[in-house]
């Protein structure tokens, strides 16, 4: 985030898009965009973890059952005719509603904490705490190295560059933290951490072009919505290019070009480019070029930045929308280049169909 200068495993199972062993291309990142580097994972281990590595708890394929109810004692028979009257027929009992992970009044999607006024934003700065119930921070060997959103109660949406080259073992490791502020202590917040269990990557992916960079992550269970944890809405198909409008992009990222990764969970305000104006800026700088999928937002000093990848791009619409994905740029808060960004609209009916449990 530039700031103002003063698949438990792998689940390839009959599924084109899944993550499979990785394919190292010969020039990673792409030679122009420079969010890549930082958004990546680590340099991968030539080794898998060492025995003991903890693994997923196992459950019983079947429930187990229980143990029969012991049969009543029989007693005398009543005597007749009765010599008291009959007890008064039981009040009926008031079902207790079930407990349900779905959103419910109170926990819809794109509702969040504290002020809804995104005017007053004119800069980056520390986002108050819970501000953004459905910020996820990715995390690699405990640490993190991109972000996310949760879409529901147990899907992440994030940029495929994040995921595209794990194995495995790599995907094992792979953790989401939902509900944090201060990524560098357990004392601040109660977050929740998930283990992931199946990671989807469109199949069109190019990681020289940056095309269809879009992921899910789906994690080992479902969450419970609270005030501090909740999803953030989707875009509608309408095909509205956003242009003009006034969009806020969270996360952890560096907070300049080369510069430092914070701990506490940065925002900033930066307006949407047209895709034409976009391309002209970028000219032939961009390895692909500006296409329909991809949208562009930012200015001096305000854009997003190394770490930041695959968090959401956000418009207020009376619920906070996500129209964007973090992907890529040249330089951070560079004014001529603004930030590319995955258009959200665009992948709706991709997302839909890998919403898998």
């Amino acid at each position: 985030m530039a700031l103002p200068e003063n698949e438990n495993q792998n689940d390839t199972s009959n599924n084109p898009d899944s993550v499979k062993r990785p394919q190292y291309p010969a020039v990673w990142p792409p030679p122009l965009p420079t969010h890549p580097p930082h958004h990546t994972i680590p340099p991968l281990p030539t080794h898998p973890p060492s025995p003991g590595y903890p693994g997923y708890p196992i459950h019983p394929a079947y429930p187990t059952p229980a143990k029969p109810l012991p049969l009543p004692t029989p007693g005398k028979p009543p005597a007749w005719p009765p010599t008291a009257a009959p007890p008064a027929a039981p009040t009926p009992a008031v079902p207790v509603p079930v407990p349900t992970s779905a959103p419910v009044a109170g926990y819809s999607c794109g509702a969040k904490n504290g002020y809804q006024d995104q005017e007053r934003i004119v800069g980056g700065h520390n986002a108050d705490l819970g501000e953004w119930p459905w910020i996820a921070g990715l995390f690699n060997g405990g640490r993190q190295f991109c972000g996310g959103s949760l879409i529901d109660d147990i899907h992440i949406l994030s940029a495929a560059h994040c995921v595209a080259h794990m194995s495995s073992w790599d995907v094992a490791r792979l953790t989401v933290r939902l509900g944090d502020h201060n990524i560098r202590t357990n004392t601040e917040v109660q977050h929740i951490e998930k283990r992931v269990k199946r990671v989807v990557r469109h199949r069109g992916f190019d990681s020289r072009t940056l095309y269809n960079d879009v992921a899910i992550l789906t994690l080992e269970s479902p969450i419970q919505f609270t005030q501090q944890v909740r999803p953030i809405c989707l875009p509608p198909g309408n095909g509205e290019s956003y242009a003009g409008k006034a969009a806020t992009v969270i996360g952890w990222g560096s907070l300049r070009e080369s510069g430092p990764q914070p701990a506490v969970l940065q925002e900033v305000s930066i307006p949407i480019w047209s895709n034409n104006d976009c391309r002209l800026k970028y000219g032939g700088a961009a390895p692909g070029g500006i296409v329909e999928h991809m949208l562009c937002a930012g200015q001096a000093s305000r854009d997003s930045c190394s770490g930041d990848s695959g968090g959401p791009l956000m418009v207020n619409t009376g619920r906070w929308t996500q129209v964007g994905i973090v992907s890529w740029g040249i330089g951070c808060g560079k004014g001529q280049y603004p930030g590319v960004y995955t258009r959200v609209q665009t992948f709706l009916p991709w997302i839909q169909k890998n919403l898998k449990g």
